[in-house]
């Protein structure tokens, strides 16, 4: 992973943006030999373009009342934050995304349900690989010997999807974020592009997961049993 400082912060994009065999397999496993030359078309367009993004800082926590903890000095109105993050010498705030240049590669394909489906799963994965590389260079960098899981706003009740504007002034603000990443929010708080996630990662001493909290027990990205 190519890591570039920005400011008091740092971007981290793939040294290498061919998918894996294992990643290529799982895709082309969306379709049948009817339309595999199709999507074997989609996928190399796709590598060809690809440059997803992750921002990222690495931040110390002080503990507020009321609920709330202050990441880089700016508030974050969630219980759920204050309680696993208030105190700790050092968190992991990110925004990531499939990159703008995939997004306008898939715009091209509006209007065909099949090929916009196919290019919504390529982008989803090319998210998952950049993300996975930031654990891992965070869990390398830092020595991390523990859990490492993130909180995300809009994933629980505790910390609401407008918690999105807390986390953009974490690591920067609004403008920064975007000349960084290409990553804006709108009104109602979603990202744009929008295969793109944001969060706070954490090292954790006991294993946590969002999902053990979330109640759709049917929901097919669930990663832990709910508690």
């Amino acid at each position: 992973m190519k890591i570039t400082a920005a400011g008091n912060f740092w971007t981290g994009r793939l040294d290498d943006t061919a998918l894996p065999a294992q990643g290529r397999e799982k895709l082309m496993a969306m379709t049948n030999d009817e339309f595999a030359e199709e999507l074997a078309d989609m996928l190399e367009e796709a590598q060809a373009v690809a440059n997803p993004v992750i921002l990222f800082g690495v931040c110390g926590t002080e503990s507020t009342e009321g609920g709330t903890v202050a990441v880089n000095g700016v508030t974050i109105r969630s219980s759920l934050a204050a309680e696993r993050l208030g105190g700790r010498s050092r968190c992991f705030p990110y925004i990531a995304s499939c990159g703008k240049e995939l997004e306008e590669w898939s715009k091209q394909y509006a209007g065909d349900l099949l090929a916009e489906f196919w290019a919504d799963e390529i982008k989803k994965y090319y998210l998952g690989l950049v993300r996975a590389a930031y654990y891992s260079y965070i869990k390398e960098e830092y020595h991390l010997g523990g859990h490492l899981t993130s909180l995300n706003p809009g994933s629980l009740k505790a910390w609401p999807l407008s918690g999105q504007a807390e986390l953009f002034d974490v690591l920067g603000g609004r403008d920064f974020v975007k000349e960084q990443t290409g990553v804006v929010y709108t009104e109602s708080f979603l990202m744009l592009p929008s295969k793109s996630s944001s969060g706070i990662a954490f090292e954790s001493e006991v294993f946590y997961e969002n999902c053990q909290f979330c109640p759709l027990e049917n929901c097919p990205n669930r990663r832990a049993k709910r508690v």
